[in-house]
């Protein structure tokens, strides 16, 4: 029987391939350089390495608005367990690198099963020694083709959760869909 959670992924598989098919706004790219997954209304910027980081230029995403992604091999066995550990070394990890960064988890979600698609999310608020605060959705996405790291942050915290849905959809896409020959 399937998990709520992995139902609510098909259902967004679903969804993404409507918007593919449908409104054209999100597009993967295959054979042209550039990133894999691109969303309208987001201008690219190459990242270090292999990572992928789009600046929001529309108003509805929120102020200072970023996402980024770097797509991984596929298989990783990480269990939502072991997720959920990773999550809480990074925040101290970055309160440790800087002092006086107060990070909260405020969810961590995901998948119970080992099975394919499987997605693990955590949100966490960010409030800096001045009081500024940042939103950050940190997801992992695992599928047949590949895995994928997508953040998503915004200083408003429904921002930072909607950017990250609209990038979600096309990454698991991308990740299950078999690569063309």
């Amino acid at each position: 029987m399937k998990s709520a959670f992995r139902m609510a992924v098909g259902s967004l598989l679903l969804m993404g391939a409507l918007v593919f098919v449908g409104a054209g706004d999100v597009s993967a790219q295959a054979a042209t350089p550039g990133p894999p997954i691109v969303v309208s209304g987001w201008r690219y910027e190459k990242g270090r390495s292999d990572l992928h980081l789009f600046h929001c230029e529309q108003a509805k995403c929120g102020t200072n608005s970023k996402v980024s992604y770097k797509i991984l091999a596929p298989g990783n066995a990480m269990t939502l367990e072991q997720y959920r550990d990773s999550q809480q070394q990074v925040a101290k990890a970055l309160e440790q690198r800087t002092p006086g960064l107060k990070v909260t988890i405020l969810g961590i979600d995901g998948d119970k099963s080992s099975g394919l698609p499987r997605l693990y999310k955590a949100r966490r608020q960010m409030t800096a020694p001045n009081g500024q605060t940042e939103y950050v959705v940190s997801g992992l996405m695992f599928g047949s083709r590949a895995s994928a790291s997508l953040i998503s942050s915004s200083q408003d915290e429904k921002a930072s959760n909607d950017n990250h849905a609209q990038f979600v959809l096309a990454m698991m896409m991308f990740v299950q869909t078999p690569a063309k020959r």
